[in-house]
Order: structure tokens, then sequence, then C-alpha cells
């Protein structure tokens, strides 16, 4: 077999994977079935609560929205100082304490 006897079966090989049809309309394949909505209807107590939620009875305080709220009126809180945080100086030796030992 030839070189070019070898790349056009090659190239012809991922070709013969292919066939005419959609892969999805084969029995056997995976369809959706609505299964899920159907776990999520079953799961609300109140079908309402699909479309607008409602809190947890144990929140406590605002709603999410209490900051958006402020950030539209422009009463946000200010931002903390970066400048006060001390790192410290990391691989530094630390400062020798004074004494008859330190004299040298």
């Amino acid at each position: 077999m030839t070189g070019l006897h070898r790349l056009i079966l090659l190239l012809a090989l991922p070709l013969a994977a292919c066939g005419p049809g959609d892969d999805f309309a084969r029995p056997g394949t995976w369809r959706p079935t609505g299964a899920n909505e159907a776990n999520l209807g079953t799961m609300l107590v109140e079908p309402a609560h699909a479309r607008a939620g409602v809190a947890a009875r144990t929140e406590r305080g605002q709603p999410g929205s209490h900051a958006i709220r402020l950030l539209e009126q422009d009463r946000r809180r200010p931002l903390p100082d970066s400048r006060a945080a001390t790192i410290g100086n990391i691989g530094a030796a630390p400062p020798a304490a004074a004494g008859p030992a330190n004299d040298r």
C-alpha cells in the first residue's frame, strides 16, 4: 500500500462514521421528556411561586434588594481604607533585643 492510498484511507475513515439523518432521532437515544419541569412543579408548594419567589420563613433583616436601593440612592457605605492594612516585614530578621549579649 502506497503512502497516497494510506492518506486517502485515513481521510475517508472519519466519513464512514457519518450517516444520513439525525443521530438524536435514532431509537434508544435520550430525548427530553419534561422530567425536570415536572419535578420542579412537584416540589413547589404554591404554583405561583414558580413566577415570583417567596422569602424563607427564617429570613431575618432586609432582602438583597436593600443593597441595590442604597446604591440607587447614592447612600453607599465608604470602602475601607486599603492603606490601613500592614503586612509587616516579610523575610526580615526580628529586631535584636537590647542587652549585654548583643553588645559585641
